[in-house]
C-alpha cells in the first residue's frame, strides 16, 4: 500500500478539556483514507499533553526527574516520601498528567525546596528512610 505524510488537525480529550494539535500523520495515497501510524499518534498524544500542561499549570515528566535528582531520590523513595505508590511516580515519568492534588503537591514541592526538605527529614524520623 502506498502511503504519503501530511499534516493533520486532531482534537484530543484531555482530563475533560479539547486540545487541537496538528501533527504529520500518514494517509493512504489511493483513497485519502487516514493510515493508523503508531509514532505519529503517540507523536501528537505527546504534543497534546503538553499543550494541556503548559496551558493548566502541569509539572512535566522532566519537572519529576529533576525534583527526584535534586534530591538524590529513586522512583521508589520518592513514592514513599509523598506516600504515594512507586508506579504512580513512573507513571508521571513517562507523561501520565497528575491528579489535580498531586500536581499541587508537586507544584509545592518543586517551587519551595524548605518543604521538600521537611517531607525527607519526617520521613527520615518515621520510617527510618535511608536517603
Amino acid at each position: 500500500m502506498d502511503t504519503y505524510i501530511k499534516n493533520y488537525t486532531n482534537t484530543f480529550d484531555i482530563k475533560g478539556k479539547e486540545i487541537t494539535v496538528t501533527d504529520p500523520a500518514r494517509f493512504e495515497k489511493n483513497t485519502y483514507r487516514l493510515i493508523n501510524d503508531n509514532e505519529f499518534d503517540d507523536q501528537a498524544v505527546e504534543i497534546a499533553q503538553e499543550i494541556y500542561r503548559q496551558k493548566y499549570g502541569f509539572v512535566g515528566p522532566a519537572d519529576i526527574k529533576k525534583l527526584r535528582k535534586k534530591w538524590k531520590l529513586s522512583q521508589r523513595q520518592l513514592a514513599s516520601v509523598l506516600g504515594w505508590s512507586p508506579s504512580t511516580i513512573a507513571l508521571y515519568e513517562v507523561g501520565e498528567i497528575p491528579t489535580v492534588g498531586n500536581n499541587r503537591l508537586l507544584n509545592v514541592l518543586i517551587k519551595n525546596p524548605q518543604v521538600m526538605k521537611d517531607f525527607i527529614e519526617e520521613k527520615k524520623n518515621s520510617d527510618n528512610l535511608e536517603l
